[in-house]
């Protein structure tokens, strides 16, 4: 069954673990805003580059979703339209879709981020520590019922069978 996994979460809130976990469990095609950049030679912390590529990169969905493909769209997706836009990519094709909500602290994403490593470590935490309670718009019940599957912080997901 052909489905758009769209992931939202702060940096460090545990998107691409639960990336793999689907592509692990479904075998769909990862659409990722981070790996576009990293493949253009960009910074994944170039925001004005970002937000230039993010609708070639988005473009991609669709027609993912019109082979059958099943597709993990991994952008952050910090605010509901433009987690309204990336689901309606899935309609064409008639595609499930699912929202997958991750949620940590912000402490707790930035502690993940140092851990880690890697490119943009002080820029993500500045906009952590500015712009979590503020930037980030959380999904509420009332969107999660616009998707076929809501799975919020919290819950356990299965793939759909």
């Amino acid at each position: 069954m052909t489905t758009l996994y769209v992931l939202t979460g702060l940096p460090g809130a545990g998107k691409s673990y639960r990336a793999q976990a689907i592509i692990d469990a479904t075998g769909a095609v990862h659409v990722d805003m981070d790996n576009a950049m990293r493949e253009r030679g960009i910074s994944i912390v170039d925001y004005d580059a970002r937000f230039a590529i993010q609708p070639e990169v988005e473009a991609r969905i669709a027609p993912l979703l019109a082979s059958g493909a099943s597709v993990v769209a991994e952008f952050g997706s910090w605010t509901r339209d433009e987690r309204d836009r990336i689901r309606g990519y899935a309609e064409p094709s008639g595609a499930r879709t699912e929202l997958h909500w991750l949620d940590a602290s912000p402490e707790e994403c930035i502690r993940r981020l140092h851990g880690r490593g890697g490119e943009g470590v002080e820029t993500l935490t500045m906009l952590i520590t500015e712009f979590a309670h503020e930037g980030y718009e959380r999904p509420t019940r009332d969107e999660g019922a616009q998707y076929d599957v809501y799975v919020a912080p919290g819950d356990e997901w299965t793939p759909a069978e």
